[in-house]
């Protein structure tokens, strides 16, 4: 090749251009006429239908020449926090446990403290990290330097009370209040949707948010304290389009709120972090995050603010909905794809999340595997070194601006009933999002959804509920014996600062953070995917003895293998003991097996052609049984289901039928759950 004249051109030259219609023609042709359009488009369930290509001129019109940039990125083109959650409940181990994590790659600290109160309830309780007062927050960051290492606090509504704790922590140790880098969850929306009550009154909420915004901007303002929580709308089932489009809702509220005072623009635009969820969709997660910056961008120039100058801070975390209880490590598998996705589509922080987090304690082989993952990302696939990977892939273009689109009409829809409050007042929110859940939840049950593990090739030997741990400790909130708080600030904040530094505890000043109204309105509440099926496999465990199920294959080899892997498949998913024999020669070595093995459920696998035969023999056999079996056939021969019915099959599974509903008869039929008809 050295010594010729072939250049990069004709090379290229040997391969003429394919147009559209050509390869539209050759699709055509494989599929029988059929319109891919119809026939190939994915059905995401996320608002988005993709088609299964993409050319140069489907992104043509598209206002886009250069990488969607980002804000946070310091030491290269795309780096990001590498973020990592404390879960010690104990205030020394968890201290140890941050310096550990940022001595072996993490860069950034995530800590939980979830603060409740309820009507009625004087004071309250807390779980997470029990931070009571300034001395726990002070154990907390000993020997942690706040101007080098960022800080989030998910603390919900009772942010505020951590905000003012860090503000004393900077003035004690006096240090550049400028340096410091944090972020908060207080995020009054996801409580009302969670509580169905304002945590005050609204005007007291809107209030608050602009004292909390004006504290950070006169004395923190590399703070970020009003957060945007849009994890909780996809941990609740919501679907992408719909937790971006709240998301943004969200950050245009806040927007609205803070334009009616005094407080510069600018300002309130920087006092926002937005926090979304990575769930297992790949390229549309990465699409995801790209179209958030776009939209960020209509957005706060609508405000009359400059997006160059205040771009927006977007944290991922690997979902949580998706997770699984049995085979808990092919979570590893999933959190890998997820935190791909969010390191290739430019997020400014991240948490992958422990594979056990959601049912125990994590230990440290999955915080060590979850911190590694993203250091696999950043220094061994140089995730980090390119901004922007994913711009000019005509797929994830095209993905991103229609994701984009539908999640501005969600947002447009809630402004014109006059924003997010008023929507979730109003329960148009709730409506949506339970919407997304039932069709998830019957994608599920029927298995069109796959949890490998749990709906679908499941581990017969796998026992889980011993190793279901209490994952936070609920402790009660502690009241000081005598405390006289002396402080003449209006501010929330300055106010919380001034009680704490006099040696206040958080129940001191409950008051302040929660009123509650008597009002209700709907509720949305978190969830995980696969719940369903692991709640009827924990109760097979529970039960005092576990059902065995027969498998009898008869007749033409091919179909009966299938069905009675179909059959094991099936019965597995809750946990029962399966045998499996090759075959049996005729139905009285079938009817002899059951006698000899007494099952609680015996499968007939076979063919529709030979059931015709098989079901009224083996059926009449085992009517006369002593102790006969729920016997079920595996298939549904619709034109015959009536007459096998009549001749004694009790159920039938089948592709596509609603697992969920027919594994509950059986628990019912056998006693393991009870029937609430």
């Amino acid at each position: 090749m050295s010594n010729s004249d072939t250049t990069k051109q004709s090379l290229f030259d040997e391969f003429p251009p394919v147009s559209t219609e050509e390869w539209e023609e050759v699709i055509k042709q494989d599929l029988k006429g059929a319109d891919y359009k119809e026939k190939l488009r994915w059905e995401t369930g996320e608002g988005v239908e993709p088609l299964p290509f993409y050319r140069r001129e489907d992104i043509s019109d598209l206002d886009r020449t250069a990488p969607i940039p980002k804000s946070y990125s310091r030491t290269g083109a795309n780096s990001w926090e590498i973020r990592e959650p404390i879960y010690e409940d104990n205030i020394p181990q968890a201290n140890k446990a941050a310096r550990n994590a940022l001595d072996r790659g993490a860069n950034a600290l995530q800590f939980q403290i979830n603060i409740r109160r309820t009507e009625g309830m004087l004071g309250g309780d807390i779980q997470g990290l029990p931070i009571q007062n300034q001395s726990d927050f002070t154990t907390l960051l000993d020997k942690i330097s706040l101007e080098n290492t960022p800080l989030h606090f998910d603390a919900g509504i009772a942010s505020p009370s951590l905000l003012s704790m860090l503000w004393n922590e900077v003035r004690t140790q006096n240090i550049d209040p400028k340096k410091v880098r944090a972020t908060f969850s207080y995020d009054p929306f996801v409580y009302l949707l969670q509580h169905g009550q304002y945590s005050k009154k609204r005007k007291e909420v809107e209030r608050d948010i602009f004292h909390i915004a004006q504290f950070s901007a006169e004395h923190m303002p590399a703070i970020r304290p009003l957060g945007v929580n849009a994890r909780f709308f996809h941990n609740s089932g919501a679907t992408i389009a719909q937790e971006l489009g709240y998301a943004i809702a969200s950050a245009s509220e806040y927007l609205a709120i803070l334009s009616d005072s005094e407080i510069n623009l600018d300002d309130a635009v920087q006092s926002l972090s937005v926090s979304l969820s990575i769930g297992s969709n790949y390229f549309l997660e990465i699409s995801k995050f790209r179209a958030a910056r776009l939209l960020w961008k209509n957005l706060i120039e609508a405000y009359g603010v400059d997006p160059e100058e205040n771009p927006a801070y977007l944290h991922g975390e690997t979902s949580r909905w998706n997770k699984t209880l049995y085979d808990p490590y092919t979570n590893m598998l999933r959190t890998s794809t997820e935190g791909m996705s969010g390191a290739i589509a430019g997020c400014d922080s991240l948490t992958v999340l422990p594979f056990d987090e959601h049912f125990r304690q994590p230990d440290e082989f999955s915080q060590r595997i979850a911190r590694n993952q993203q250091l696999i990302l950043s220094e061994e696939a140089y995730f980090n070194k390119v901004e922007d990977p994913a711009a000019g892939s005509y797929y994830i273009e095209t993905l991103t601006e229609e994701i984009a689109e539908k999640a501005w009409e969600n947002f447009q829809d809630i402004e014109t009933e006059g924003g997010l409050f008023t929507a979730i007042e109003n329960g148009t929110v709730q409506s949506a999002i339970q919407q997304s859940q039932e069709q998830r939840n019957q994608s599920i049950a029927k298995r069109g959804r796959t949890f490998v593990g749990t709906n679908q090739y499941t581990n017969a030997d796998e026992n889980r509920s011993d190793d279901i741990g209490g994952t936070q400790q609920t402790r009660a909130l502690r009241e000081s014996e005598d405390i006289s708080i002396e402080s003449d600030s209006e501010n929330l904040v300055e106010y919380l600062g001034d009680a704490f530094s006099q040696q206040a505890n958080i129940a001191d000043i409950i008051n302040k953070l929660f009123d509650l109204g008597r009002q209700q309105y709907r509720t949305v509440a978190p969830y995980r995917g696969p719940q369903a099926f692991e709640e009827l496999r924990l109760a097979t465990e529970n039960h005092q003895s576990t059902p065995k199920v027969l498998n009898l294959p008869l007749g033409n080899k091919k179909w009966r293998k299938g069905r009675a892997t179909f059959s094991s498949n099936f019965f597995g998913c809750a946990g029962y003991d399966i045998e499996d024999p090759i075959g049996f020669g005729d139905v009285d070595e079938a009817i002899d097996a059951i006698k000899k093995e007494q099952p609680d459920i015996a499968v007939i696998c076979s063919s529709d052609k030979e059931y015709k035969e098989l079901v009224p023999a083996i059926a009449d056999a085992v009517s006369n049984l002593d102790d006969p079996p729920i016997l079920v056939l595996a298939g549904y021969p619709e034109e015959d289901i009536k007459k096998y019915k009549e001749a004694g099959i009790d159920e039938f599974i089948y592709s596509k039928c609603n697992v969920i509903e027919t594994l509950t008869r059986f628990q019912q039929k056998l006693g393991i759950i009870l029937n609430e008809k």
